[in-house]
């Protein structure tokens, strides 16, 4: 009698919900983008007085903050924090506190209040427990935060090899409701060390957007998304985060 061969079904996962705004180009998506935070700092307002919001650095989000920064709300009452600051002075070029003030701090944003993740000490570890505090305090909760990624899957100073020479370190990072709201960061990545808001400081905004540009950081993007044995530090926002971020992409 011949035996009926069995046919296993594979069932592929899930790839990490997310909500997804696709743009033809970068200049659409800064404006969308820019209504949109304006819209939930309006609310956050209107609900509690005040607003907080957390913004990442780089090149991609300076039209952004430009076409945030004429847009109409209270200012005077929004207080604005770096997602993470690369440990250099507010004047260097790559100080993302220097980006907030020459492409946000401008127009109607001008009166914001500013809350730095810097202070003029040698190393981020001599500054952490002042900066968690002050964060803690006057930054959190956040009614708003946008990240951006590197092509490298890192987002904020959460770096691929976050936590190589302490395993700790990983888990005060990525930990979604941890207790922590910032963290030093050394990377062999980068050439300065950093501070970082923590993914447990990130999602306690209602409003979480990630924002990217470019195929490449798609690709990325899609493939931690889709990949469950995926380390990468986006993948643990995408699946930390109480309800699913919002995607803003262009080519």
């Amino acid at each position: 009698m011949k035996m009926q061969a069995e046919r296993l079904t594979v069932i592929e996962p899930l790839p990490l919900p997310l909500h997804e705004k696709l743009f033809d180009d970068g200049e659409q998506l800064a404006l969308a983008l820019a209504r949109q935070v304006a819209a939930d700092l309006r609310a956050a307002l209107a609900r509690h007085g005040e607003a907080s919001i957390a913004l990442s650095g780089g090149n991609t989000p300076k039209r952004f903050f430009q076409l945030l920064s004429q847009q109409t709300l209270d200012w005077a009452r929004v207080t604005v924090l770096p997602i993470d600051e690369r440990w250099v002075p507010a004047e260097h070029p790559r100080s993302n506190e220097r980006l907030l003030r020459e492409h946000l701090f401008q127009n109607n944003a001008a009166v914001a209040r500013f809350l730095p993740l810097y202070r003029p000490v040698d190393t981020p570890e001599m500054a952490l427990m002042p900066v968690l505090t002050k964060i803690a305090n006057e930054g959190l909760p956040l009614d708003v935060a946008v990240l951006g990624m590197g092509e490298d899957g890192h987002t904020a100073s959460l770096f691929p090899d976050l936590g190589h020479d302490n395993p700790a370190l990983r888990e005060i990072g990525l930990q979604p409701r941890g207790r922590a709201p910032v963290m030093s960061v050394r990377t062999a990545a980068m050439p300065e060390p950093r501070m970082t808001l923590t993914l447990s400081a990130i999602f306690t905004a209602p409003a979480l957007y990630l924002h990217i540009e470019g195929e490449s950081k798609r690709a990325v993007l899609d493939a931690a998304r889709s990949d469950p044995r995926s380390t990468l530090p986006i993948r643990a926002a995408l699946a930390g985060a109480s309800n699913a971020p919002t995607l803003y992409w262009s080519p």
